[in-house]
């Protein structure tokens, strides 16, 4: 069996993409979230909510993502609209 290290950046965007439709999440907004923030974030904040059990999975990942954003921060630009003063 492959280690997390193995498996393909594709195979886990996938996976995890998969895991927030089943939490109820919708389309663009699961494309949203795995294109802004790391692999490795969603994969724990998954973790998690999945060893919890909530009622409303989506709500509660989305909560925790949101958390999680001062310690880890976006990994895109946000307003990509905006261009420097410099």
């Amino acid at each position: 069996m492959k280690s997390e290290k193995e498996i393909s950046h594709y195979a886990r965007k996938k996976g995890v993409r998969s895991t927030l439709y089943k939490f109820g999440l919708g389309t663009g907004l699961a494309k949203r979230v795995t294109h802004r923030y790391p692999i490795r974030v969603l994969e724990k904040l998954i973790a998690e909510t999945e060893k919890r059990q909530p009622e409303d999975p989506a709500n509660y990942f989305l909560n925790g993502l949101k958390r999680s954003r001062v310690m880890y921060g976006c990994n895109r630009k946000l307003n990509r609209k905006r261009k420097d003063m410099n």
